[in-house]
């Protein structure tokens, strides 16, 4: 009898052992499904802004107005017209303060000095007609040519708020920066995404792209060896945008073998008309 009631209470123990793991284990699931949602939203979100920016000179505005677009699902929580105009509002007030940053990688200011000629408006620019029939040479300062001058590369970072509780806490210190997201201070991660398209338009603003030296892991930016974002040649008749962030690749622009290239494959499609049509890849 003594035995019996000793024995009272045990199942109560193993479960307040359990429940607190188990709990978690259930929140963390959950956390990490919104999470990979979030990334694929993120990565279209990326490739409507470049898609955008190609038909707008790569301007500042375009890029924005594309990815505003591009994240509405991670904002959207009705299927009518005020849900939609709310989504549309709450996703251009986040943007706008900070909570995600789009980055020019391709073309550089080195290509744009490289290639640009005045327009008839007088200003200067990166041509975008005829590129079939245009001069396949490398540029002195880039190494690109004026096709891959023309292939607009994009990284879009968002800073995705953590809203399940407690996980957000516990991912949150592993990493102790934080984000003001809609009034409050916020747990977030970082989602980056990266988009190619062939410009549409032509780029006049150099001010716009980035400088060489910031992207090319303290080499030059062109190939020929180094790892830096775009290659040497012209492609040999690949698409205009190459196969995802894998090592080892091409190069941006093909050709050239620098090695862990942020594209494979021929970026500009042959250079002089040979390659293939413009098909756009996210890459993440």
């Amino acid at each position: 009898m003594n035995a019996r009631r000793r024995q009272r209470g045990q199942s109560l123990v193993e479960t307040i052992v359990v429940i607190p793991v188990f709990g978690a284990l259930l929140l963390g699931i959950f956390q990490a499904i919104l999470f990979y949602r979030a990334k694929a939203v993120v990565d279209y979100a990326a490739l409507e802004a470049a898609r955008s920016g190609a038909t707008g000179f790569a301007e500042t505005d375009a890029l924005r107005a594309g990815l505003i677009r591009g994240l509405l699902p991670l904002y959207s929580h009705s299927a009518d017209n005020e849900g939609l105009a709310r989504a549309y509002l709450d996703a251009q007030v986040d943007v706008r303060a900070g909570a995600a940053d789009i980055d020019v990688v391709s073309p550089t200011r080195a290509a744009f000095d490289d290639w640009k000629v005045k327009q008839f408006d007088g200003t200067e620019a990166i041509p975008n007609d005829s590129l079939p029939f245009r001069s396949a040479g490398t540029g002195s300062r880039s190494g690109m040519t004026v096709q891959d001058a023309n292939l607009l590369k994009i990284r879009v970072t968002y800073k995705y708020p953590l809203i399940v509780p407690v996980i957000d806490r516990l991912i949150g210190r592993l990493d102790p920066v934080r984000s003001l997201a809609k009034g409050h201070e916020v747990y977030s991660l970082d989602i980056e995404s990266q988009a190619i398209v062939r410009m549409q338009t032509p780029i006049r603003d150099r001010n716009l792209l980035a400088d060489a030296a910031a992207h090319g892991g303290g080499g030059d930016d062109s190939g020929g060896g180094g790892a830096g974002d775009t290659g040497g040649g012209t492609g040999g008749g690949g698409g205009d945008s190459g196969s995802g962030d894998g090592s080892g690749g091409d190069g941006d622009a093909g050709g050239g073998a620098g090695g862990g290239g942020d594209q494979g494959g021929g970026d500009n499609g042959g250079g002089d008309g040979g390659g293939g049509g413009d098909h756009p890849v996210c890459t993440s």
